[in-house]
């Protein structure tokens, strides 16, 4: 195809349109993040525990973007919600247990081998 053609394509311009629509909902999807990363860390300090249907939700909003970043960056060709399923997100993403940190000593031999 020449370029004449390509700019008379009129997929090339709805994909466009797309990408600048869903550009902008990657924006306010950002926000709401943040929005949720607040009230999951509050909730934890509060209970001492995360809130389940959030976590649930949360996993399906990471999964919405990854796909919504995943088709404007030509990466996929399958337009995201509300144009497909909103993705599953009733298994939330398995939380991290807090790593120990442990302490190593050195033998007495290595510290006497190490000062002058």
């Amino acid at each position: 195809m020449t370029i004449k053609e390509n700019v008379k394509n009129t997929d090339v311009w709805l994909r466009g349109l797309f990408i600048v629509i869903f550009g902008a909902i990657l924006y306010f999807a950002i926000i709401l993040v943040w929005l949720l990363v607040v009230f999951q860390f509050v909730s934890k300090l509060l209970t001492g525990e995360l809130n389940r249907q959030l976590a649930g939700f949360n996993t399906g909003l990471l999964r919405y973007i990854s796909q919504a970043l995943g088709y404007i960056t030509f990466q996929s060709d399958e337009r995201p919600f509300p144009f497909s399923p909103w993705p599953a997100g009733d298994k939330p993403a398995t939380t991290a247990k807090p790593r120990t940190r442990r302490r190593t000593t050195r033998s007495t031999a290595s510290k006497k081998e190490d000062s002058p």
